[in-house]
């Protein structure tokens, strides 16, 4: 009569024991599919609200200066070489300033400062603050046109291409991980079916 018992409490034991294990494992799969969900979130969230949109206008503007450049740009235009322009370029370079270069820095900036949590990293980066303090300047050369010196530039000169190169490399980094968590996503969805 005992063996029966000792049976029984080894099969009670461990059908507690196994429910005890499901339980933990579901619950582990479950805390794990939740921080993917929140981290696919994220990353989503970081592209969507700041790293597409200052891509766009990023590279709208790249493209804009690289053309204004190479059709209006002499050795003596637009920059810090103290000459002073000659009406013409000046009236153009104004106008530039005021309808393309001005406007973009500008909603560059409003996103970064709005959306500068999103910003990958524990800080933000110099390159980001360099072009934010540049986009500020403009402020100052629009509403100071006459006093703004000879060539009529920003008092901080824009970063260059590496503001364009970080966000470039941001956003394609964010890109593939966002592809490798939505792969992720949709090889469980499939292992669930």
């Amino acid at each position: 009569m005992e063996i029966p018992m000792n049976a029984a409490m080894v099969t009670a034991c461990a059908s507690v024991l196994i429910a005890v294990l499901v339980y933990w494992l579901n619950h582990l799969g479950e805390t794990n599919r939740s921080l993917q969900r929140a981290r696919t979130d994220w990353v989503s969230s970081q592209l969507r609200e700041l790293y597409a949109p200052l891509l766009v206008l990023a590279e709208t503007n790249e493209k804009a200066w690289a053309e204004y450049r190479h059709r209006f740009m002499t050795n003596a235009g637009p920059g810090p070489c103290g000459h002073p322009l000659p009406e013409p370029d000046e009236a153009r370079w104004r106008t530039w300033v005021e309808t393309v270069f001005a406007p973009n820095a500008r909603k560059m900036r409003e996103i970064i400062t709005a959306r500068g949590d999103l910003i990958i990293g524990g800080e933000m980066p110099a390159v980001v603050l360099d072009f934010c303090a540049h986009a500020a300047t403009y402020d100052a050369l629009l509403s100071d046109w006459d006093g703004a010196g000879p060539d009529k530039s920003v008092l901080i000169r824009h970063p260059g291409s590496r503001f364009l190169s970080y966000v470039r490399e941001s956003h394609g980094s964010l890109k593939a991980e966002q592809a490798l968590l939505l792969n992720a996503a949709r090889g469980r969805g499939r292992g669930r079916v």
